[in-house]
C-alpha cells in the first residue's frame, strides 16, 4: 500500500510556465492508481456521458443557483477537449497532470507528434484548478475521486491580489474617449452602470425588465438585483440609480426593446441565439439571459479605444466602492449598495487611489524648520 508521506511534495509556482513545470514536476508512475475500477455503472461512462448526468442530477438540486450551473458547464466544457472519451475508471493521477499542462499551454499532444490547441487560448492557474475540482467532484459522485486525490498537486495561486484603482485623471479620460467611440457603446454603457452602481456583469446579465424601475427625473429609480442573480446570498439587493446609471440603464432598456423584449420576465440583455453570415444581423432570444460573452467584442473596443488594455468590467465594482469610501460613505452604506457583508471583504475592496495615500504621508512629512510640509492642492492656514 503507497504511503502519502513517502510522495516527493509537488509545488507549482502562480507565475510558472509550462517549461518550468515539466523541470521541476515529473508524472507519477504507479500501476496501482492505473486503474481505479469501480464496480458502478457510473465510474464505466465515458467523461462526455458522466459530466452530462452529474448535471441533471445538480440542476434537480433547488439550492444550487443557475450561476452555479453555467459556471459548471464552462468547466465541463474544457475538460471535454481532454476527457471526453476517457471513461471515468481509467482517469489517473499522470492525466489530471498531463492536463495541468496541456490546460496552461493550450497544446495537446496527438497521434504522430502533432499538436492540437483545442481551448482557443492558455489558461490561467486558478481556472485550471477550478476545472480539475469539478472534474474532482464528478468522479466523488462514484468514490474514485479518495483515490487519486493524494496524488493530485492543484498550481498554487496568490490568495489576494490588489487591483490598480484609476486616478481621477485616468477615470475621466476613460468614459470621455469610450463615450466617442460608436462602436463601444454597449460596454460605455454597462461600465457606466457598473462605475456607479457596483452591479457586476452577472448580475447584469441576471436582470429581467421586472426588475428595472425608471422613475420621472425627480423621483428615485432603480434596479433590483435577484438572489438567482447574485454571485451569493448576501448580494441580492435594490440599487438607487444616479443620474449617470440612470441614464445608462435607459439606453440598455432601449437596445432591449430593439431586441424584441416586451414582457417583464424578458431579459435586459437577451441572449444571442445566432448571427447571418450575409447581414451579420444577430437574433435574440429575450427568454434567456445573455452569456458571459455578450460584450466582449465591444469591450475590447473600448479598451483599444481608451488604452487601458488590462481593464475588466469587474474592475469597476472596485472603482466605484473606492470612490464611495474615499468620499466618507459610511461602511454600512456601502455594504447596502454593494451587497458586502463582512470587514475582510470591505478591507478587499477599500484600495485608496495612489495620489490619497500620497496625501497621506506627505501629511506628516517636515520640512527643514520641522514644520509640516505642504502637499500639492492644500491651502495653508
Amino acid at each position: 500500500m503507497l504511503n502519502q508521506q513517502h510522495l516527493p511534495a509537488i509545488q507549482i509556482s502562480a507565475n510558472a510556465t509550462t517549461a518550468e513545470a515539466k523541470n521541476h514536476i515529473q508524472p507519477t508512475h504507479r500501476p496501482e492508481l492505473h486503474l481505479v475500477q469501480m464496480e458502478t455503472g457510473f465510474a464505466q461512462l465515458p467523461f462526455s456521458k458522466a459530466a452530462e448526468l452529474w448535471m441533471e442530477l445538480r440542476r434537480n438540486r433547488s439550492h444550487l443557483k443557475p450561476l452555479t450551473h453555467e459556471t459548471n458547464t464552462g468547466y465541463i466544457n474544457a475538460l471535454n477537449k481532454f476527457f471526453s472519451t476517457k471513461r471515468l475508471c481509467y482517469i489517473t493521477a499522470d492525466d489530471l497532470y498531463a492536463y495541468q499542462l496541456a490546460r496552461g499551454s493550450n497544446t495537446v499532444q496527438g497521434e504522430g507528434g502533432r499538436e492540437s490547441h483545442p481551448w482557443g487560448r492558455k489558461a490561467g492557474n486558478s481556472t485550471i484548478n477550478h476545472e480539475l475540482s469539478c472534474l474532482g467532484q464528478i468522479l466523488d459522485h462514484c468514490n474514485l475521486w479518495k483515490k487519486l486525490k493524494p496524488y493530485y498537486f492543484p498550481f498554487s495561486t496568490p490568495k489576494w491580489s490588489p487591483r490598480e484603482v484609476l486616478s481621477e485623471e485616468d477615470e475621466a479620460h476613460l468614459f470621455t474617449a469610450a463615450a466617442n467611440h460608436p462602436e463601444a457603446h454597449l460596454a460605455y454603457w454597462i461600465a457606466c452602470i457598473t462605475n456607479n452602481t457596483t452591479a457586476a456583469g452577472c448580475e447584469l446579465r441576471g436582470l429581467q425588465l421586472k426588475h428595472v424601475f425608471l422613475r420621472p427625473p425627480e423621483d428615485i429609480s432603480e434596479i433590483y438585483v435577484p438572489e438567482e442573480a447574485a454571485k451569493n446570498y448576501s448580494r441580492p439587493r435594490k440599487i438607487a440609480l444616479n443620474p449617470t446609471a440612470r441614464w445608462a440603464v435607459e439606453q440598455c432598456l432601449k437596445r432591449a426593446y430593439v431586441l424584441g423584449c416586451s414582457a417583464p420576465d424578458h431579459y435586459l440583455f437577451p441572449f444571442c441565439r445566432s448571427r447571418e453570415k450575409h447581414t451579420q444581423k444577430s437574433r435574440y432570444d429575450p427568454t434567456k439571459p445573455a452569456s458571459k460573452w455578450f460584450m466582449r467584442n465591444s469591450w475590447n473596443k473600448l479598451r483599444k479605444a481608451t488604452g487601458f488594455t488590462e481593464l475588466n468590467p469587474h474592475d469597476l465594482r472596485h472603482q466605484c466602492i473606492t470612490r464611495m469610501l474615499e468620499r466618507g460613505v459610511q461602511p454600512e452604506a456601502v455594504r447596502a449598495v454593494a451587497g458586502h457583508v463582512t470587514e475582510h471583504m470591505m478591507r478587499y475592496y477599500s484600495h485608496f487611489r495612489r495620489q490619497a495615500v500620497y496625501e497621506a504621508v506627505m501629511a506628516i512629512e517636515l520640512d527643514s524648520k520641522g514644520r509640516p510640509k505642504r502637499t500639492p492642492g492644500r491651502k495653508s492656514a
